[in-house]
């Protein structure tokens, strides 16, 4: 006699798509999370929905986007490329940022997110891609060295997060 075992079935991809602006006050939201945690970001303030709505409206959607991820109509990630530095020499090289929230971490939403992003790089014209994560959080070190993201170099010690010194490993990813 054969045994049945149930498993639960995968849970489906989110879809992602771009943002706008009626997305900001989740965006925000996840972003401060960030920001409490000292996982993901180096701001030490969180920050106001005026400075998010400046920060969405300085956007070039089409060189450099911001995504969100919807589970449910809910927004639960967002992720962006920005630009790796101001000067013309460096615009095919981007930084990429994914942010999930707490309930939907380690459902493969962030993985859906990164996917989203690196398959519109070469429409962005982004050839590189960064990743800035700090060597402490080790589910984003391993989200983005699963989509082929290799240790381009590290700052050691570089941010201070209330007087704990914090180091940064910086992946880099090649088209």
């Amino acid at each position: 006699m054969e045994e049945t075992v149930d498993t639960p079935a995968a849970p489906e991809a989110p879809a992602v798509r771009l943002a706008n602006a009626r997305d900001i006050p989740a965006i925000l939201e996840i972003y401060n999370d960030a920001v409490r945690t000292r996982m993901a970001t180096a701001d030490l303030a969180p920050q106001t929905l005026e400075e998010r709505i400046s920060w969405f409206a300085a956007r070039d959607m089409r060189r450099r986007p911001v995504l969100v991820a919807e589970e449910a109509g809910e927004v639960v990630a967002w992720g962006a490329f920005t630009d790796f530095k101001p000067r013309a020499g460096y615009a095919p090289t981007a930084e990429v940022s994914v942010y999930v929230a707490g309930k939907a971490a380690g459902r493969g939403t962030g993985r859906a997110m990164l996917d989203a992003l690196l398959a519109r790089a070469a429409g962005c014209r982004i050839d590189r891609a960064l990743a800035l994560c700090f060597e402490h959080n080790e589910a984003s070190l391993r989200l983005f060295r699963s989509r082929g993201f290799e240790e381009w170099g590290r700052l050691r010690e570089s941010c201070d997060m209330d007087g704990t010194r914090r180091s940064v490993v910086i992946l880099g990813w090649s088209a």
